[in-house]
């Protein structure tokens, strides 16, 4: 196999898409797109994302670092104009750099790190029209009412009442294959390029009922979520009191309005999936598929019916911080592998720098990916994984998964190995004490590095603690 050197890089990412919504492991949904790449890609089956949220799991992706680190913690948050994005970095490596569709920079003053942008930051026509004015102009040119797009009528969604071609993600869609044969066209002596494509579904509003790609699933073969409202009451209470912020609950609504938001969600992910096999085709007819490197996630997932929701929340679930991660290397005739390890995708930010050829600085999270298709860069593994929501920090070590909650004397412990769907909150078992421990001692940790200057020694020729 022969590897490429300073490739260009594809980088695909989606927005509140589950880890278990590609065809090759859920055989309800449709991603025959995806799939092709993943036999071609390192697939990790354990990735995580840092946070649950939009804004500050994507400022993590965009700088290598924890949100805390980073010091964009929440949604309300912005990062700070002295971070550095990798976008920036690979700018200084001699890429040309680029993004179409959401980024949720939230209106923070960083130097962002793009030659040229194409921004949409919102999830519909019905978002602030200068997050989405692109999308507008787009709707206007066409002669189309924006409020006549979609009917409400689903659990944070309804049905799409005109031609696809008009959806949001259709649009970016078409974009992103303008972008990619344009820079065909500019020939092998350009700059490597970088490109975000990043779609803004399959997040709610669950807007793809009525469409062709809803019609590809039928209602009776979709099925209903192993745990319900009930397998709340042992969790902490705020998980029961998101009525005051969003009508998230199934038990509001009946199981058709459910069957009807699911399908809408998987033939979102449908339309994702056939403008990325639009994209992905465009770079095999002009040769440049061998030589990019495709990185493709999400910020974070969705409860689509567990535990009887929808949507997100503040709290380190399974549902919401597994998230889909796969890697296609710059290597023609790469035979794909699943990859059972844990990782965080805020280390996307260090494989893009390695496959640059520039350092990764040491304030940047550096697991890497490249060593699983390079024998050039050392692979190095984790041996637990982090996760914070705000207030609450979560660690990932030996399969049991142990959240802190700051000011609070209740927690959650799950082992994930007997109890993947995280029903029984073992925080009092007395049998899980020294691991609820050895975790909290791993939070600390990881909470240290977000102080700053806490990596500098005590004193010039003091030992090692």
């Amino acid at each position: 196999m022969k590897i490429k050197s300073r490739p260009n890089i594809l980088f695909l990412m989606t927005d509140q898409q589950r880890f278990d919504t590609f065809s090759c492991v859920n055989g309800e949904i449709r991603t025959p797109n995806l799939d092709k790449v993943i036999e071609d890609s390192i697939f990790f089956t354990n990735a995580y994302c840092s946070n649950p949220s939009c804004v500050p799991s994507r400022a993590a992706i965009m700088t290598g670092k924890y949100p805390s680190e980073c010091e964009c913690p929440t949604y309300i948050t912005q990062l700070p104009e002295h971070e550095t994005t990798f976008m920036s970095r690979l700018q200084q490596a001699g890429y040309y750099t680029a993004v179409i569709g959401k980024q949720h920079f939230a209106g923070s003053q960083i130097e962002r790190g793009y030659d040229e942008e194409h921004i949409i930051d919102g999830h519909s026509a019905f978002a602030n029209s200068a997050t989405v004015k692109l999308y507008h102009d787009y709707l206007e040119q066409h002669g189309i009412d924006k409020s006549s797009l979609m009917s409400k009528g689903l659990i944070s969604g309804g049905t799409w009442n005109t031609d696809s071609k008009y959806h949001l993600d259709y649009f970016i869609g078409e974009l992103g294959k303008e972008w990619v044969a344009k820079r065909a066209q500019k020939g092998r002596l350009e700059k490597p390029w970088f490109l975000t494509l990043s779609f803004p579904g399959p997040h709610h509003p669950y807007d793809c009922e009525g469409t062709s790609y809803a019609d590809q699933y039928n209602l009776d073969e979709l099925s209903m979520p192993a745990t319900d409202y009930t397998d709340l009451d042992q969790k902490p209470q705020h998980f029961k009191m998101m009525d005051s912020y969003s009508n998230i609950y199934l038990k509001d609504y009946t199981k058709e309005d459910f069957l009807k938001t699911k399908r809408s969600y998987y033939a979102n992910m449908s339309l994702i999936d056939e403008k990325i096999g639009e994209v992905i085709q465009l770079l095999k007819e002009n040769e440049m598929y061998d030589n990019t490197l495709i990185i493709f996630t999400s910020d974070h997932g969705d409860f689509m019916g567990d535990f009887g929701m929808v949507e997100k929340m503040q709290c380190l679930s399974e549902s919401l911080m597994r998230v889909p991660l796969f890697v296609k290397p710059p290597v023609e005739g790469f035979i794909g592998i699943e990859v059972d390890d844990p990782v965080v995708n805020i280390d996307i930010a260090a494989t893009c720098l390695l496959a640059s050829e520039s350092e990764v600085c040491e304030q940047l999270s550096n697991f890497p990916y490249n060593g699983y298709w390079s024998d050039r860069i050392e692979l190095k593994t984790r041996n637990h994984i982090y996760m914070e929501a705000g207030g609450i920090k979560g660690v990932i070590k030996d399969g049991i998964k142990t959240i802190h909650y700051m000011n609070r004397d209740y927690g959650e412990l799950y082992d994930l190995k007997r109890d993947p769907e995280e029903r029984h909150n073992l925080w009092e078992d007395p049998d899980y004490v020294h691991h609820k421990l050895e975790c909290c001692r791993l939070l600390l940790d990881n909470m240290y590095r977000a102080i700053p200057k806490s990596n500098i020694p005590w004193n010039i020729g003091t030992p090692d603690i």
